[in-house]
């Protein structure tokens, strides 16, 4: 089962994208600011298939979360996700992104449909093992 680490702060998106993730077979860890996010991490014994973070989360950046985590895990595919487009995020922001790179970096903005971020999940780590388990066995 693959695991994702959601980083949201508004509590109806997270429930949102954690049901919607988790009805596909993914393994759901929720973070609300980027405290909780290292120790979900550090919980989950520093491995995690999927970061998705909101890019704004008050004091806390998901781009530094991203940054960070990739620090030790430098392969970790990245969704941000925003109510803005790029070119209006922080200079910080941005700078950081550049830092990141582009490799396996999608960026959502809200509001989304749930395709989407269902289609963006699968292109960069693919299906959840039972998913593809049981897509396999109809």
């Amino acid at each position: 089962m693959k695991t994702i680490l959601v980083l949201e702060d508004e509590p109806l998106l997270m429930k949102l994208m954690g049901t919607v993730l988790g009805r596909r077979g993914y393994h759901i860890l929720e973070a609300a600011c980027a405290n909780d996010a290292f120790q979900q991490f550090l919980a989950n014994g520093r491995q995690i298939d999927l970061l998705i973070a909101d890019v704004s989360l008050g004091a806390d950046s998901g781009i530094q979360v991203a940054l960070r985590l990739r620090s030790e895990q430098p392969d970790l595919p990245v969704v941000l996700t925003s109510g803005y487009p790029p070119n209006v995020w922080s200079r910080q922001d941005c700078e950081l992104l550049l830092r990141i790179g582009v490799d396996s970096v999608s960026i959502l903005l809200k509001p989304f449909p749930s395709r989407i971020l269902l289609n963006t999940t699968v292109g960069l780590i693919g299906q959840s093992g039972s998913d593809a388990r049981s897509a396999g066995a109809g």
